[in-house]
């Protein structure tokens, strides 16, 4: 294995450690929920993958709905430019050229008894490198594309936008050195 190899997966495991999750409850109804989130995604021009819901043994829903890998830049040119725009941090290859950059929506739903749905949306990012690697890497979303995709989902179930945006979370005291 080359030497490089391994500072590059290192890189690549500690921004994938950043991934975040949006958790919510929506005041909606199971199947409200499912055809707002599969509209939300495929209006941002991605292909549904994979959706399959289903009862538990306590006759509530369930379900999960993930879309292909959508193109969101094209071009050597502009895809890092681009990408950062969305990502924790891109994976630093010396002498990159980054050919494209895409994301993969993946939306949790679980029917509460009383409450409503609990969604849980994450986005996972990914690009081909062309020039040094030649594969495609994977890292983690920022979080702009997944509230992007909550405010158009608040659009679509008449939803304040308060109760689809979820809390920013609190910024972190810094200790005092001992």
């Amino acid at each position: 294995m080359p030497r490089w190899f391994v500072p590059v997966i290192a890189c690549c495991s500690i921004a994938a450690e950043a991934q975040q999750e949006f958790q919510l409850t929506l005041p909606k109804r199971f199947p409200e929920v499912w055809r707002a989130v599969k509209q939300a995604i495929t209006e941002r021009g991605c292909q549904l993958e994979y959706e399959r819901h289903q009862e538990d043994t306590t006759g509530l829903l369930f379900g999960i709905i993930r879309s292909e890998y959508c193109v969101l830049v094209q071009g050597e040119d502009s895809a890092r430019v681009v990408m950062e725009r969305y990502s924790v941090e891109i994976p630093r290859i010396r002498g990159a050229r980054w050919m494209n950059g895409r994301v993969q929506f993946t939306a949790r739903l679980r029917e509460l008894d009383t409450e409503g749905v609990e969604l849980r949306l994450g986005a996972e990012l990914s690009g081909m490198e062309g020039y040094i690697t030649n594969r495609v890497h994977f890292w983690a979303s920022n979080g702009v594309l997944e509230r992007k995709l909550l405010q158009r989902l608040s659009e679509l179930l008449g939803l304040p936008a308060e109760v689809v945006s979820p809390a920013k979370p609190e910024p972190k005291e810094e200790e005092e050195p001992w």
